[in-house]
């Protein structure tokens, strides 16, 4: 038995999502991820958006990327203080704004939230390891 996949698209997560879910519609995609870095959008008025959105234009929301907030710079230089929640003094924030994400993605129905979780060191005996 063949189990068939869906293509999707990557869309911004915004206060009114109807105009990003439209943008998958017209491309003629059943589904898409939704991506997010402000948790200030994690509230009823955009999840109702939203779930009208998704629901007038037949597009299923497969996974929501959860950014944080704090510094990121996307390099192997500073990226490993920066990124995901590896860094002690972004840990406690970013672990909250997760918490966010993945309440809003249940209530939403979305079953998977995806993020960047940092870049673990590779010494064992490293405290952040």
């Amino acid at each position: 038995m063949t189990k068939s996949l869906k293509l999707g698209v990557i869309v911004g997560l915004a206060k009114e999502p109807e105009e990003e879910i439209r943008k998958v519609h017209d491309l003629g995609l059943p589904t898409c991820q939704l991506s997010a870095w402000n948790p200030e959008v994690y509230n009823d008025e955009t999840l109702h958006s939203l779930m009208t959105a998704c629901q007038k234009y037949g597009v299923e929301v497969s996974s929501l990327w959860a950014g944080y907030p704090g510094p990121a710079v996307w390099n192997f230089i500073d990226g490993p203080s920066t990124i995901g929640l590896v860094p002690p003094q972004f840990r406690e924030m970013r672990v909250e704004a997760l918490k966010k994400a993945a309440d809003f993605a249940e209530k939403a129905g979305i079953p998977s939230i995806t993020t960047h979780a940092g870049f673990i060191p590779e010494n064992p005996k490293d405290p952040l390891y």
